[in-house]
């Protein structure tokens, strides 16, 4: 059998820019939650009329969501490799969930209230069209993936505490996934919401320290 090799720097370079990507990729939606100009965690009219009211600064946070999504695949390899060194079954079943969050199973409601306010449509109908997209589709059940991708990442956590990934790490990516709906639910403002991603991107960042040096 053939095998390729690695050199060293190149495989050294991997592997950091790999733990930047885990950090990256979470990083960028605590940040964009912490310091957007409104509640980020209303939901229906409120949180339309907030948007429209401060739209002139969504350019700007779209395309750090752009980097965020552009990380997120090797941020889900770098901590699914380490899982899977400690629990090579759970981490498997863990990664393929985790996989879901990754994927665009859904249109970005944002992007649908920049557009409608900038065609000029009025709060009400923009909350009727974002109603009728995340609910009167064929496949808005799919919204609900994102809950399945969570469960993918306790998943991971759980691998993980069998692997050399920091403890701390690895049951702050047990904990997080829970956190991060709590704060929309129970509506606790952007503090609460970006706090609860800047846990997920310290237990990603940490888990994907322990990839194996080359």
């Amino acid at each position: 059998m053939t095998t390729v090799e690695t050199p060293p720097a190149t495989a050294g370079f991997t592997r950091y820019a790999m733990i930047a990507c885990a950090v990256v990729a979470l990083l960028m939606l605590a940040l964009s939650l912490l310091f957007a100009p409104f509640a980020t965690t209303a939901e229906g009219e409120p949180y339309i009329r907030g948007f429209v009211a401060n739209l002139d600064s969504y350019p700007l946070w779209s395309w750090v969501s752009v980097l965020s999504f552009a990380t997120f695949i090797p941020a889900i390899f770098a901590v699914s490799k380490v899982a899977r060194s400690g629990r090579p079954v759970l981490g498997l079943v863990g990664m393929i969930l985790a996989f879901i969050l990754a994927l665009p199973v859904g249109a970005n409601t944002d992007d649908v209230i920049y557009a409608a306010a900038k065609a000029g449509l009025d709060v009400p109908t923009t909350n009727r069209l974002v109603t009728e997209l995340n609910e009167g589709l064929p496949t808005s059940l799919l919204g609900f993936t994102f809950f399945v991708s969570l469960l993918g990442f306790v998943l991971l956590g759980i691998a993980a505490l069998s692997s050399a990934a920091p403890k701390w790490a690895a049951i702050a990516m047990i904990v997080a996934p829970f956190l991060i709906p709590i704060a929309w639910i129970a509506q606790l403002g952007n503090l609460a919401a970006g706090a609860a991603w800047l846990v997920f991107a310290a237990a990603s960042g940490g888990i994907a320290l322990a990839l194996p040096r080359p």
